[in-house]
């Protein structure tokens, strides 16, 4: 965000923040392009997701990079809901991302930006105040989404689609609905998880109040996982009680937010989910890929992966029960795996 002129800070706020405006973008490229997507049978729709920290980024990238599936990226930004009218090539440089994870982006690295667009048409009213509800998106909603993909699709010249969003878990109801959909579902083991997400937590909360632009981009954009504007995913019964025990500078609480994510998965789950390990994807990522090739029916091979070395954590203090509440769950995940 550093990098950020003081005239992409203005456009960036003046768009993100007006859903009217952003709206009304949407509506002339349906009134532009609309005929030539109607011509554009998307094939499939890929939604990767799981808890911040489970490995999303990295697989969603890996397909992305077959060049067979479209998606909105950083060269999107900010006017996310008109990808046919707005194709400035990106002054985005190549440059390792804010989470210091290894992972690096330009301005054609594909992203969760997708989310813009369910904080416009459902009117942010699944944001509370102390964290994201559940929803689900009625018809019209939902038929302006997969408008909104062809759009996308039509933009990149693609007849596939990949999103990769962490908030999907609050809307899979509303996604199961979409033929041709497939949702790759990661996880992690919790222990390691819930330390990545606080040490997270920390980092963005010190950028956040370095620099008040990021907390707002954050914002605008739907990211509520870590930092000052942390809104927890309010899913299970369970977690109502936790949150009132642990601050977030308790392991207990990130191992809270851990449990009530994937006990939610286990609880809503369909038998046609691909899950997939963290631990598998750095320790043996070739297998993982060769297995999601097959599920998505690409007649490809990918390029070998390098294997990774995720950063370790200090053992702190935590729960023990909370903690082989949380194994528990992890087993359930690790039985679903079907490589």
């Amino acid at each position: 965000m550093a990098t950020y002129s003081a005239t992409d800070k203005f456009l960036h706020k003046f768009y993100l923040s007006n859903y009217s405006i952003s709206k009304a973008t949407l509506e002339m490229e349906e009134l532009l392009y609309s005929q030539k997507a109607k011509q554009l049978e998307v094939k499939q729709y890929v939604f990767v997701t799981g808890l911040a920290r489970s490995g999303t980024t990295a697989v969603m990238n890996k397909i992305f990079e077959t060049g067979l599936y479209a998606s909105l990226q950083y060269a999107n930004m900010p006017f996310l809901l008109s990808p046919n009218l707005w194709k400035r090539k990106s002054k985005i440089e190549s440059h390792e991302r804010a989470h210091k994870d290894g992972i690096i982006i330009d301005g054609n690295s594909p992203e969760e930006f997708d989310e813009y667009f369910w904080k416009v048409f459902m009117n942010d009213s699944y944001i509370m105040s102390d964290g994201l509800a559940l929803h689900e998106a009625g018809e019209e909603v939902l038929e302006k989404y997969l408008k909104y993909i062809s759009l996308i699709c039509l933009a990149k010249g693609k007849d596939k689609y990949i999103s990769k969003n962490n908030n999907n878990v609050l809307r899979l109801s509303t996604l199961n609905k979409i033929d041709h959909s497939k949702i790759i579902l990661l996880f992690r083991d919790p222990l390691s998880h819930a330390s990545s997400l606080m040490k997270l937590d920390r980092r963005f909360s010190k950028n956040q109040t370095e620099d008040p632009f990021t907390l707002e981009y954050f914002n605008y954009l739907g990211h509520h996982e870590f930092g000052l504007n942390h809104k927890p995913f309010l899913l299970t019964s369970d977690f109502d009680a936790n949150r009132e025990l642990y601050t977030k500078e308790s392991l207990n609480y990130w191992l809270s937010v851990w449990l009530n994510y994937y006990s939610y998965i286990l609880q809503n789950m369909e038998d046609d989910y691909m899950f997939v390990g963290f631990e598998d994807l750095i320790k043996n990522p070739d297998m993982v890929y060769s297995y999601l090739a097959d599920c998505l029916s690409l007649e490809i091979e990918f390029e070998e992966s390098k294997k990774h070395n995720p950063t370790t954590y200090e053992v702190l203090n935590y729960d023990r029960e909370l903690l082989n509440q949380c194994i528990k769950v992890y087993d359930s995940l690790t039985e679903l795996k079907k490589y």
